[in-house]
C-alpha cells in the first residue's frame, strides 16, 4: 500500500490540478474510444503547451524501444488499449512530463483516464531527477472532458476535497484508502465500481473542481 500511495502522491505533485487518484483504471481496452480531434498541440491561457498524439504514432513511442518491447510481450488487451490511447507531453516549471490518456463515454459524457509514464525534474544545478518510482504500482486520475467546439476542450477534474468530505460524512460510498500524514486518499474500487460511481455522480457539478478546470485551445 505504501508504494501505491507514494505513486499517487508523485502524480498529484506532477499534475497538481488532479485531486483524486485511483488504483484501478476507469478505461479498459474494450471501452476505450478514439477521437481524431484530440491529436495536436494545445495551449492554456497562460501559454503552457501540451502535445497530444496517438500512442503508436507518438514521438515518445518512436524514441522508446522499451515501450515497443513491452507491447510485443504484453497481452492482446494491453496492445488494444495502447492502440486506442494517447500520449500527452508537457513542460511545467523545471520538468518534462509524459502521461498516457484514454477515453470512455459514460451516460453520454466523455471521461478521461490519465496515467503517468515518465517525469523528469531538472535541478538548479542542471541535472535531471527521474520521478519514476521503481516497483511502484500505477495510479490513475479521472477527469470529465467537455468539447466547447472542435478547437477548444475543457477538462474538469474530480474535486478531491468535496469527494473526501462526502465519504467521511457517509453521504457517498466507494472503496478507498486514506493517508492521514499527507491528508490525501486513493480510490481502490474496481473498474466496474468506478464506472457505476461516475455514472451516478457525473452530472453533479459539485463533483468537479471548477477552480482547477483546464481549458485547452488548439494551437496546431
Amino acid at each position: 500500500m505504501q508504494k501505491i500511495v507514494l505513486s499517487a502522491l508523485v502524480f498529484f505533485w506532477i499534475i497538481q490540478s488532479a485531486c483524486v487518484t485511483s488504483l484501478h483504471p476507469l478505461v479498459t481496452y474494450d471501452r476505450a474510444i478514439t477521437d481524431e480531434k484530440l491529436s495536436g498541440t494545445w495551449k492554456k491561457s497562460d501559454g503552457q503547451e501540451f502535445l497530444i498524439q496517438p500512442v503508436l504514432k507518438s514521438d515518445f513511442y518512436t524514441q522508446h524501444q522499451d515501450l515497443k518491447d513491452d507491447i510485443k510481450k504484453g497481452s492482446k488487451e494491453d496492445s488494444l488499449l495502447l492502440a486506442r490511447s494517447y500520449i500527452l507531453e508537457y513542460d511545467k516549471e523545471c520538468g518534462h512530463y509524459t502521461l498516457m490518456i484514454s477515453f470512455i463515454r459514460l451516460n453520454g459524457q466523455l471521461f478521461m483516464n490519465c496515467m503517468p509514464i515518465e517525469g523528469t525534474y531538472n535541478t538548479h544545478e542542471g541535472g535531471g531527477v527521474d520521478l519514476n518510482i521503481p516497483g511502484s504500482m500505477p495510479s490513475y486520475t479521472i477527469a470529465k472532458i467537455n468539447w466547447q467546439n472542435s478547437n477548444t476542450l475543457k477538462i474538469d477534474f474530480i474535486d478531491g476535497g468535496f469527494l473526501y468530505d462526502q465519504i467521511k460524512a457517509n453521504r457517498m460510498k466507494i472503496k478507498h484508502e486514506s493517508d492521514d500524514m499527507y491528508d490525501t486518499f486513493l480510490l481502490t474500487a474496481s473498474t466496474n465500481e468506478l464506472r457505476q460511481f461516475i455514472q451516478k455522480y457525473g452530472n453533479d457539478d459539485r463533483f468537479f473542481d471548477k477552480e482547477n478546470s483546464v481549458t485547452l485551445i488548439r494551437k496546431s
